[in-house]
């Protein structure tokens, strides 16, 4: 069980220094927007991805979103200035019923082969863990059971979906293969695993934008700092904002005391 919800109020009454990558307009119609809702969130507006990431990687502020900065421009400087060499991203939805559930990967680079997706898998798990997320794990593939024999494409991406689960269940993780019936794996589960990053990006823009379903972000979650990717369509940042305010929250809270 995820509570997105929780996370998003503590956000809002937190008080933290969270930057963002919008013009100058939008900039003054978010802040106002969250000032309104009695935030205590200090706003800081960058112009350049470089200054976002490099504030964020030094302590200059405590969270990122990047709001509508390029997104090739931002994964370039994520990987550059923390010295990874890939980006894991994933989002977190919530859908017409108000189920919260995250959707990974979503990057079209993303999710190439099984290890790639077992490790954007184990990193979400490992990233939301601190704040008391333990998701339930549903993976999705090209075809139901009965499809095996109708495309090897279809026959490989199934044959992927059973070792994936069968690896994740041997690490402990509560993971079940739902071909693919993505509505049942929504319904039940809270971390859905798409068959590769352009199927992921096309079910989130599907749900996104055509479907109704909340896009709050998209944390990196291989990165132990708060950086919330964004689609640069969104009309509201505020609730990403928030969002990014309630994981440094969260991360904060579970740190052991010295």
């Amino acid at each position: 069980m995820i509570d997105v919800e929780g996370l998003l109020a503590a956000g809002q009454k937190g008080g933290c220094k969270v930057g963002i990558g919008l013009a100058a307009d939008a900039f003054s119609s978010t802040e106002k927007l969250i000032k309104s809702n009695g935030g205590r969130i200090e706003l800081v507006r960058f112009d350049d991805p470089h200054g976002l990431v490099y504030s964020l990687k030094h302590g200059r502020i405590d969270a990122a979103v990047r709001g509508t900065m390029s997104s090739t421009d931002v994964l370039r400087e994520i990987k550059h200035v923390f010295g990874i060499h890939e980006v894991m991203r994933t989002a977190v939805l919530l859908d017409h019923d108000r189920k919260a559930f995250l959707l990974t990967p979503v990057g079209i680079d993303e999710g190439k082969d099984i290890e790639a997706r077992l490790a954007i898998v184990r990193a979400s798990v490992e990233y939301f863990s601190p704040i008391g997320w333990k998701p339930k794990i549903g993976i999705l593939s090209k075809g139901r059971v009965e499809d095996f024999h109708r495309g090897e494409d279809i026959r490989l991406s199934i044959e992927d979906g059973e070792k994936i689960c069968a690896k994740l269940k041997g690490e402990g993780l509560d993971a079940t293969h739902y071909t693919i019936l993505i509505e049942q794996a929504v319904k039940e589960c809270d971390l859905v695993l798409a068959p590769s990053g352009v199927t992921g990006n096309l079910i989130f823009r599907a749900l996104h934008f055509v479907g109704g379903t909340v896009a709050y972000g998209a944390p990196v979650v291989n990165l132990k700092e708060v950086f919330v990717d964004t689609s640069r369509a969104k009309k509201d940042f505020s609730d990403s904002v928030y969002l990014a305010a309630g994981l440094v929250a969260a991360k904060a809270k579970a740190q052991p005391h010295a």
